[in-house]
């Protein structure tokens, strides 16, 4: 039996169009004698009903502090919802399907609300509905503790729920009665064609020639980096996860089946010498500095702030100064959460809680190339008068800390600069 785990995005079940679509692509695998799994997504955005952000609305109107047990619990309601309706949809086009949570589908994970990591899978729920030729719908985001806690697996967790998936399916090997299963790559099915070279909303006003472009494929250390710097690629924990098992994986368009979208694997994005893959950003970065003359700041920082898996960037020491940024998050008040972090370890820093963005060139083209690079880059930023608040060079990445109001002015000046087409 060959298996194919299917991933779909928010917009790719917010609307009856969407659905059937997306219901286009899943009976196409079967056409072709796939067996598929499902990861479903949450349906849109605020203001559409039984999206993430209108469930957590209704309740923060009544208060804005909700604990973090009855957040994930509330949170996990959408795909939820959004999983029965795809799986009732193919029923009703008279294909077998069952619909899953999380929990149901055999993901356990620790009890970090809110960020919670997969410790193993119990996959025999799954194997048996593919035993009975079933479609298999799973509630993507969400898992279950060992103590029957509803967890969600932070934003962009359907991803990590599609990968997993894989990664046991693969380890099983087989059916309860003796099939032998074989995994295709798991597709990731978003609105656009691919992943881009960089974030297209950063090029509402740019010529076609000056736009980003569709990456055809990358690998598995761009794919981590890009997604753990802003890129909208795959979830960070989903793109570990995925390169730890050599999962192959292939992001596309689930309006367009002709487009071939971006391949992940362990070949990289066909880049010239000197050129980056992508440019990634992020914005809504809170700035913390500290004064301190300790020389193991750094790490220690970076230590504590992990533990509480916050997304973060150290820019090392100076001066008697450390500086870090840390990404700002819809349901969890980061700036409190810091605060309370240095307090416990008798820290204090100067807060600036908004206003500055990171940008950052990814590619395996830059790897032991960074030094010669980076002061090429930030000089193409200086010219056009971007201050330039910080660096950081990572094994496949060069990333500058700007002001929010030049972020994506540095994302084009970069990637007119260092991004070619393939």
């Amino acid at each position: 039996m060959k298996v194919i785990v299917h991933k779909f995005g928010g917009t790719c079940v917010e609307s009856e169009e969407s659905q059937l679509l997306s219901a286009e692509r899943i009976m196409e695998a079967k056409d072709h004698g796939l067996h598929p799994i499902v990861a479903v997504s949450a349906a849109g955005r605020m203001g559409q009903p039984y999206s993430t952000a209108e469930l957590v609305g209704m309740v923060t109107r009544i208060d804005p502090h909700i604990r973090p047990r009855e957040l994930d619990l509330l949170m996990s309601c959408g795909e939820i919802i959004s999983t029965v309706a795809m799986a009732h949809l193919l029923s009703a086009k008279g294909y077998d399907t069952i619909a899953l949570t999380g929990g149901q589908a055999g993901l356990i994970t620790d009890v970090y609300h809110g960020h919670a990591q997969i410790i193993r899978i119990d996959p025999q729920t799954v194997l048996q509905a593919l035993q009975q030729r079933k479609i298999v719908f799973v509630a993507g985001f969400q898992g279950i503790s060992e103590n029957h806690d509803i967890t969600t697996l932070g934003e962009g967790g359907s991803d990590y729920t599609a990968v997993a998936l894989a990664v046991v399916l693969s380890q099983t090997g087989h059916l309860p009665f003796g099939d032998e299963l074989e995994m295709a790559p798991v597709h990731i099915f978003k609105e656009v064609d691919g992943v881009m070279s960089a974030n297209p909303k950063n090029f509402v006003d740019c010529a076609e020639n000056e736009s980003p472009h569709v990456l055809t494929r990358l690998s598995y250390d761009e794919c981590v980096e890009m997604s753990g710097l802003g890129a909208e690629v795959i979830q960070n924990k989903a793109a570990r996860m995925a390169r730890k098992h050599k999962v192959p994986l292939m992001v596309r368009n689930f309006r367009r089946a002709e487009v071939q979208g971006t391949k992940m694997g362990e070949e990289p994005a066909p880049t010239p010498s000197g050129k980056a893959t992508s440019v990634a950003d992020m914005a809504n970065l809170a700035l913390f500095t500290i004064k301190s003359d300790n020389a193991r700041l750094s790490g220690q920082l970076a230590e504590h702030l992990n533990m509480e898996r916050l997304t973060h960037f150290v820019m090392g020491q100076e001066d008697g100064e450390v500086r870090f940024a840390v990404k700002r998050e819809k349901y969890r008040d980061v700036i409190d959460l810091v605060g309370r972090v240095l307090f416990l370890r008798g820290m204090k820093a100067d807060i600036m809680p908004g206003g500055y963005g990171l940008v950052s060139l990814v590619g395996e083209r830059l790897r032991g190339e960074q030094a010669g690079l980076q002061d090429l880059a930030s000089g193409t930023l200086k010219e056009a008068g971007i201050e330039v608040l910080g660096t950081i060079c990572g094994d496949l990445s060069i990333s500058y800390l700007v002001g929010e109001d030049s972020r994506a002015q540095s994302v084009k000046l970069l990637h007119s600069r260092f991004c070619s087409k393939e």
